[in-house]
């Protein structure tokens, strides 16, 4: 009975524990596994999404810009060409003819600037005008005739010794002065005043004109400029 008794109390302290409702503790709350839907029953679930237009960046189209005044000028630069300076109406007309018979249309224009006269052949290391005086007279008595002391010339004392349309003879000048004891030198002459132009209409853009359409008379030498038209005479 003892033995009974022990078995009897340790199962009823041990196993047979009864529990009240304020000690139980709250079950876990478990998340139930996801429900299967169809893809349509998803679709219709969710929240239309907001589309916001986009505005393209503005693009200008290809084609032809308009033209500008600079691009207009390079454009009548590149397709006219300016040959001169004439001395006269006559020389500008003879030139103009010329050219139309070979092909190009031209206009003449007149303005202010220098025309080429020849090579001038001259004596200007002179020290002083008594100095410039003393050669003119030396050359005169050696023959020299055609030379004069330039007045109100710069430098001051300054001796002529002609002007030649043809180089070789302006040297075959100062070589004789050279020889005399003097030291010559040749140089450009040009004068002031009203010149002709002839503007004409290149074939294509770049094409070159041959200036010997203008040399028609073999005895004299005309000493011409090929450059470009001024902006807007060109094409009429």
């Amino acid at each position: 009975m003892i033995l009974a008794n022990a078995l009897f109390l340790s199962w009823s302290q041990l196993i047979d524990v009864r529990v009240s409702d304020l000690d139980r503790r709250p079950p876990a709350n478990v998340t139930p596994p996801p429900r299967i839907v169809l893809a349509q029953e998803a679709a219709d679930s969710l929240e239309p999404a907001v589309v916001k237009p986009v505005q393209p960046p503005r693009v200008a189209p290809l084609g032809a810009s308009a033209p500008t005044p600079e691009r207009t000028a390079v454009a009548d630069r590149l397709a006219c060409t300016s040959v001169g300076p004439f001395q006269d109406l006559a020389d500008a007309a003879h030139a103009q003819a010329a050219l139309k018979t070979a092909g190009f249309e031209s206009r003449q224009r007149l303005e202010q600037g220098e025309l080429w006269i020849g090579y001038w052949v001259s004596v200007q290391n002179f020290e002083s005008r008594e100095a410039a005086e003393a050669a003119l007279k030396s050359l005169l008595d050696s023959g020299v005739t055609d030379v004069y002391l330039m007045p109100g010339s710069e430098p001051a004392s300054v001796l002529s010794l002609g002007v030649f349309s043809d180089y070789q003879r302006a040297q075959r000048r100062a070589e004789e002065i050279r020889v005399l004891g003097l030291e010559p030198r040749i140089d450009d002459r040009k004068r002031a005043g009203s010149v002709y132009w002839i503007d004409a209409d290149l074939q294509e853009p770049g094409q070159a004109i041959d200036t010997s359409i203008f040399q028609t008379d073999p005895g004299k030498i005309t000493r011409l400029e090929l450059r470009a038209c001024p902006a807007g005479s060109g094409n009429g």
